[in-house]
């Protein structure tokens, strides 16, 4: 359902319903930013392959009020990349990389805790809203899942059924360069300051093929969007 009608987020959206409430961000985004008025087409999502195109009813000092038109269920086409990505000391730097990822169709994204992961503060409820916006932005129904930190090993272990394992890392080694897949994958990517090679050899016994990314050596958050975007192809 492609539209021209800006998109927005309503977490309880349901087919069920004909006319629902919007809350006071989103009242601020629509009469503040876009200057929309009563009658007005727009659509919302819930972030799980529901959508509907709607009208607004009435515009109130806290609330818009709209009619739900017509509902779409989306598919999932295309492949499903996974990232498990460390940690970052620098908040923005992690925060921009959600941004980039999401936009580019990953799937779900696993922060990693590592040997050498330099932070392991977690702003899930930030993160969250900085996934939802790339998500509006991109015009996407099924949002990324973000889960919460785990450890290298565990993921590791989580991941012996994804169909496709690859790993990152800087170290000179005999490494395949990423192309675009066919088949579900996930990609891991360490710190700044590199996986360890104890790290290395528990990926090796789990079955993850080390990949490169180029041939410069790429921050942490800079090398998980290349390497999405490598495997979207």
């Amino acid at each position: 359902m492609k539209s021209e009608a800006p998109l927005f987020y309503q977490s309880d959206l349901s087919s069920d319903q004909k006319i629902v409430s919007l809350d006071e961000e989103t009242r601020k985004h629509i009469v503040t930013v876009l200057r929309m008025k009563a009658g007005d087409l727009l659509m919302l999502t819930n972030g799980k392959a529901l959508s509907a195109t709607a009208t607004i009813l009435e515009i109130e000092k806290r609330k818009v009020t709209v009619s739900l038109n017509q509902f779409e269920t989306h598919q999932n086409n295309s492949i499903n990349i996974s990232l498990g990505i460390s940690l970052l000391k620098n908040n923005v730097r992690f925060e921009w990389m959600l941004e980039k990822v999401t936009e580019l169709g990953v799937f779900e994204i696993f922060p990693l805790i590592s040997d050498r992961t330099e932070r392991q503060h977690f702003r899930k409820e930030r993160f969250e809203q900085i996934i939802r916006s790339a998500c509006l932005q991109s015009e996407q129904y099924i949002f990324p899942v973000l889960h919460e930190p785990v450890s290298l090993e565990k993921l590791m272990i989580q991941s012996n059924l994804a169909s496709s394992r690859f790993i990152a890392h800087c170290y000179d080694s005999e490494k395949s360069q990423i192309s675009k897949v066919s088949q579900d994958s996930i990609l891991l990517i360490g710190p700044e300051g590199d996986f360890t090679q104890n790290e290395l050899k528990l990926a090796d016994e789990h079955k993850f093929i080390p990949v490169s990314l180029g041939n410069t050596r790429l921050r942490t958050e800079t090398a998980g969007v290349v390497g999405v975007a490598l495997l979207r192809g």
